[in-house]
């Protein structure tokens, strides 16, 4: 399978890391040689520099590819780039969170635009730390020259940048980051910064960080919010993902096998989202052991009529469920189904790609008051239903 990594991030940099050190070979794209420099040489990892458009990183891509978008949470622009390409070319898409860092006593803006008319009406020197990216738009504030102090990259072409737009050399503090707490505590007094604009670039990013300093030397923090709400996988969820679906394993690392684990089903609610064949073996089985069964699908069979509900799933059909099932047609929603479960602590079973299970749907083997559920270790899966024969036969002839 084709692995493709969209980085420039320092998640990115860690997830290739990790492909590398287990042996995985990836195509990783950055989008400046800013990105390509943090990228130490790693085995099987191939760095590609240069800002694609959407048609071009179709070009990149094939049915079946694996893509992984690391990009940066504000990126909005790139990640539909990414989603496009993957829809035409027929690669698979997964989105690589940057957890949020909670914050409190801050003032949250929508968008750079909506930032600027903040400041307008607030007065007060800016240590702005939001990059060269939208710096444009600051210089709609009157003064911006001299109440703005923006912290960019040390890159030529951003010095180059912040000149243009007549940004005085005192006022650009060019640096690379991570940036301490003291740093960003040295920096605010120095600049006698009353405003620190940010975003939220969480920990990595050392969003933390900035507050601690603001909340020291009494800066007001004015955040830029998240373009969009993101499903996807954190850093820890995507490499447990990854050992899964492409069985990547550490040298130091034995496989371990899952444990048979027996629960009561009795007056519990299972969902099963989807209404064909697995799906209707899943709903017979999870009923023969007591459960209360709720039945999420668009189309509709006469069999579930007194559980099935019409419709298309929605994360709430997850309430109050101990169990879960996705058996659609559609890789979208079940890895949706999966996603969530895996975010709520609910136990799922994915029909179409077991990487995403939490648990697997045994072979249920009954008689002689006798019950055996067996499953394969992933080797070899259609041994599982001629053993799952032989051993109902044997408990027949206990009956």
């Amino acid at each position: 399978m084709k692995l493709i990594v969209f980085s420039g991030t320092s998640e990115g940099h860690a997830l290739c890391r990790f492909l590398s050190s287990r042996g995985q070979a990836a195509d990783v794209f950055v989008a400046t040689g800013y990105g390509e420099a943090v990228m130490e040489p790693l085995a099987g990892i191939t760095v590609h520099r240069g800002r694609l458009t959407a048609a071009q990183m179709a070009g990149q891509m094939e049915a079946g590819a694996l893509v992984i978008d690391a990009t940066h949470p504000y990126a909005s622009e790139v990640t539909a780039n990414i989603k496009a390409a993957c829809a035409e070319s027929g690669a698979e898409y997964l989105r690589l969170l940057r957890p949020r860092t909670p914050a409190e006593g801050v003032k949250t803006v929508q968008d750079t635009a909506e930032a600027v008319e903040w400041l307008k009406g607030h007065e007060g020197k800016v240590l702005l730390t939001t990059g060269s990216k939208e710096l444009d738009a600051y210089t709609a504030i009157p003064n911006y020259a001299e109440r703005l102090y923006p912290r960019v990259l040390p890159t030529a072409t951003v010095l180059q940048k912040c000149e243009a737009l007549g940004f005085p050399g005192s006022h650009i503090l060019a640096m690379q980051g991570p940036f301490s707490h003291e740093m960003n505590v040295a920096l605010l007094y120095q600049t006698d910064a009353q405003i620190l604009v940010t975003k939220d670039t969480g920990a990595s990013g050392g969003f933390a960080e900035k507050l601690s300093a603001a909340c020291e030397t009494g800066a007001t923090v004015l955040v830029i919010a998240r373009p969009t709400e993101e499903e996807g996988m954190s850093p820890a969820q995507m490499q447990e993902y990854l050992k899964r679906r492409l069985h990547l394993t550490n040298r130091a690392e034995e496989a371990v096998p899952r444990f048979p684990l027996f629960v009561s089903l009795a007056d519990k609610t299972a969902l099963v989202v989807g209404a064909g064949k697995i799906a209707a073996r899943r709903i017979g089985v999870l009923k023969h052991f007591g459960a209360q069964v709720k039945v999420i699908a668009p189309e509709k069979r006469a069999e579930f009529e007194n559980e099935w509900i019409a419709r298309a799933f929605e994360a709430d059909d997850l309430k109050g469920v101990c169990l879960a099932v996705a058996a659609t047609d559609d890789r979208a929603v079940n890895r949706q189904v999966s996603v969530l479960c895996a975010e709520r602590g609910i136990p799922v079973s994915v029909a179409d790609c077991a990487a995403e299970s939490t648990f697997f749907f045994p072979a249920v083997c009954e008689g002689g008051g006798l019950i055996a559920g067996l499953v394969s270790d992933g080797s070899d899966h259609h041994a599982v239903s001629g053993m799952a024969k032989r051993i109902r036969a044997l408990l027949e002839e206990n009956e």
